[in-house]
């Protein structure tokens, strides 16, 4: 796997003559807030090491960083939770709830205190304790006497160690017996209707008492055993389980490789175990859908199978497996239009939106709505300049450098700027907005947006992107969100992203019941196709491939777990056809906001830039989607909802244009609403590039991380790639056809149907 290599000396980061202040490049960041009542996280509770170290918030364990009893933690497909009362294991079953406000039903899969292990000494709190790529250690109890838990995504097992005693096992009810293994050391218990193995070391005694506790005495040089959530109550099941019991899961490790030439990524994922009794060192994983399906790289041979929130998990016995995705690529813009009618109207849009000035496109707000604001004024500048408006292209891109340069390197007492946060290790910017200071919300979100402005400037401007100019404060804000470096000194690994479920999550402190959640899959999806533009407008493959890594991921997750595309994931009781929010242990058809079902089904489309491509996949779908939203915001209207009948048309439309581009078109308003990330500039250009070139060919790769493919319906096919460096450069389509790029220029031809592929 590639490095990002961004830790304080990499960002060439030195004090100034203030005290406070982190001199990078031409920028600097503070160590200390400014008077004013800034928000910040709260503070951090000692790991059970006891060494302070970037603290891994935005996953689905962080609570155990934030409160002496964190929230469950739902590692699919068990869920686990310390409270006063023991640790708490169960494996959560879908139920429909019904939503009155909406009259429709959400899925939740809710954990409750179905199997309690109660240790010989008092669980004082919890700590966290070694945590690796999707693995964490729990610490209950306190300095003198503990139970270390090992728990990790898509594995059946928890792992148990205690300095001193026994452990007693109960349930609401009298624990049942199913059956046990001919040594001893494997038990097979039933609590609520759901199965259990305990797996003890040898010199363990089980014993079933009156009142239908199990306690389990441990030798003394023994105190280790483990539980695994089992798929059904089956002595075939417990004597499977009990082969790999016994290798403790020590680390886990998800690492990525680009292949450039053939545009795909692999991704290997690799357990060590501790070997507690016995010669087998591997393990079982459960296999989430959208790591099984359809991958030639898995062979799973046993039967068994669980029904969890994120569908079905497969289960594959071993220590690694392997998943391999095509990149589809990204354009850092689309070519300008050439009907002389079209060119007048967008000439007319133009004007109208920049009429106030480029500041007007920039906003003035927070890190979350100037990102917004990023995207607008960029989005504009890319249509002026492909226009040959090169004077417009100019004010806006000079507009773009100063409002960077004025957050990256602020004057004395200003109101905006950018704080580093030792005790959590965060980069945070104020003005902060939607929780990002207090709760370290929503990083990729606001990041992203700023990562892709100061991208489209260094694809013109190389020299102010270099890291001794402004680029390294560029860099600050992509290893917050993104560094993949382990043991980086400032950042947390992938901060943002859970490399076992495949996509990011939102909440920074996580201190919810239902655990973790992401609304904006689609705003995720902007901002890795943010590290991919910057790696490749700077040169930096590290970043480049990172974030190729994040993108594919993430859209293949949005695929299975917000649009249910392959139809594996929703169940018949869920009506929706796409998720507003996916929550650890649920997926809900709301946003935080709004029960608007036009931003509910939007939220999860925008920002519409060429990276949302991946949103053409099945255009049926699209279709389908937006029906049932239609259907959806009818009733919402008829119960006193209120929301413009048009309000994110630009939005929906743009999404619309993906499968029937002249349908968007015909149903656009040009006076109608307008979202505030949006411009009439950008739909019109969008809407009437899609009509001229038809859908996304999301079949074909290049070897070339920047280019799009279109297919009319006339069966005409139109390639396009962009070359960032400073020399010519050949692209080769995964069908054979050949593009020859200019230095920093782009490239397009279009080959009708049936017509030789050839070079250009």
């Amino acid at each position: 796997m590639v490095a990002l290599m961004l830790s304080t000396s990499a960002i060439a980061a030195m004090p100034t003559a203030h005290a406070n202040e982190v001199k990078v490049g031409l920028g600097h960041y503070l160590t200390h807030l400014r008077a004013g009542g800034e928000r910040e996280p709260p503070a951090v509770l000692p790991t059970a090491d006891g060494k302070p170290r970037p603290v891994p918030t935005n996953q689905w364990y962080s609570s155990l960083f934030f409160a002496r009893w964190p929230q469950p933690l739902y590692a699919q497909p068990g869920s686990y939770r310390v409270t006063d009362e023991g640790f708490h294991i169960d494996r959560p079953l879908k139920e429909a709830a019904l939503s009155p406000q909406r009259e429709e039903n959400d899925i939740i899969a809710m954990h409750r205190s179905t199997l309690t292990l109660v240790a010989d000494f008092e669980m004082k709190g919890a700590k966290a304790g070694r945590s690796s790529d999707w693995a964490v250690d729990v610490v209950a109890g306190d300095d003198k006497d503990a139970m270390t838990v090992t728990i990790a995504h898509g594995s059946p097992y928890s792992f148990h160690r205690l300095t001193r005693g026994d452990v007693t096992f109960r349930a609401m009810q009298p624990l049942v017996v199913f059956d046990q293994s001919a040594d001893g050391r494997a038990l097979g218990i039933v609590a609520d209707n759901k199965a259990f193995g305990i797996y003890a070391p040898t010199g363990g005694k089980f014993e079933v008492q009156a009142d239908g506790r199990v306690r389990l005495t441990l030798p003394d040089h023994k105190r280790f055993f483990s539980v695994a959530v089992l798929p059904s109550k089956d002595a075939g099941v417990l004597a499977e389980f009990h082969k790999r019991a016994y290798g403790f899961i020590t680390d886990t490790r998800a690492d990525y490789v680009y292949d450039e030439k053939h545009g795909e990524v692999t991704t290997t994922f690799t357990v060590k175990t501790e070997v507690m009794e016995g010669s087998d060192s591997g393990t079982l994983f459960g296999l989430y859908p959208h790591q099984w399906y359809r991958n030639p790289l898995v062979n799973i041979t046993l039967p068994y199978e669980y029904d969890t929130i994120r569908g079905p998990l497969k289960l594959l016995a071993g220590s690694k497996f392997q998943t391999r995705l095509k990149f589809n690529g990204i354009m850092p813009f689309w070519p300008g239009l050439g009907d002389a009618e079209q060119i007048g109207k967008l000439k007319e849009y133009l004007a109208t939106d920049t009429q106030f000035g480029p500041d007007n496109l920039l906003g003035n707000r927070g890190t979350y709505w100037e990102g917004k604001g990023f995207n607008r004024a960029l989005q504009v500048m890319n249509i002026a300049e492909q226009q040959g408006d090169v004077a417009r292209r100019n004010l806006i891109l000079d507009a773009m450098k100063k409002r960077l340069e004025l957050w990256f390197k602020p004057e004395d007492n200003a109101e905006r700027y950018f704080h580093y946060n030792k005790s959590v290790g965060t980069v945070i910017g104020y003005p902060d907005e939607y929780g990002s200071a207090q709760e370290v919300n929503d990083h990729h979100f606001h990041y992203g947006y700023w990562i892709q402005g100061a991208a489209q400037v260094a694809l013109r401007d190389p020299a102010w992107a270099a890291k001794d100019k402004w680029g390294g404060m560029v860099d600050l804000l992509v290893a917050d969100i993104a560094t993949p470096d382990r043991g980086n000194p400032m950042f947390p690994r992938l901060r943002n992203f859970d490399p076992y479920e495949g996509h990011a999550w939102a909440a920074g402190l996580a201190q919810f019941y239902d655990g973790n959640n992401q609304e904006s899959s689609s705003e995720a999806i902007n901002a890795w196709a943010a590290l991919i533009l910057w790696g490749e407008a700077t040169g930096n493959k590290a970043v480049r491939d990172t974030g190729i890594y994040l993108y594919t991921h993430e859209v293949q997750s949005a695929e299975f777990y917000w649009f249910d595309l392959h139809k594996l994931v929703f169940p018949k009781d869920y009506l929706n056809t796409a998720a507003g929010i996916v929550w650890s242990n649920k997926f809900v058809h709301n946003t935080w906001w709004t029960e608007d079902p036009r931003e509910i089904h939007g939220i999860n489309f925008l920002p519409i830039t060429t990276a949302s491509v991946y949103l053409g996949r099945d255009p049926a779908y699209i279709k389908r989607n937006l029906a049932t939203m239609d259907r959806e915001f009818k009733k919402f209207i008829s119960r006193d909802g209120k929301a413009p009948k048009d309000i994110w048309q630009d939005v929906i439309l743009a999404t619309l244009a993906l499968a029937d581009p002249a349908e968007a078109l015909k149903q656009w308003n040009p006076e109608g609403s307008v979202e505030d990330g949006e411009t009439r500039t950008h739909t019109y250009h969008w809407l009437q590039t899609l009509a001229r070139f038809g859908k996304p060919r999301l079949d074909l790769s290049a070897d070339t991380p920047l280019f799009a493919v279109f297919g009319n319906d006339g069966g005409a096919t139109t390639y396009m790639a962009y070359n960032s460096s400073a020399t010519p450069k050949k692209v080769m389509f995964s069908d054979g056809t050949e593009l020859r790029l200019a230095p920093r220029a782009m490239g397009m031809k279009t080959i009708a149907a049936g017509a030789a592929k050839g070079k250009k």
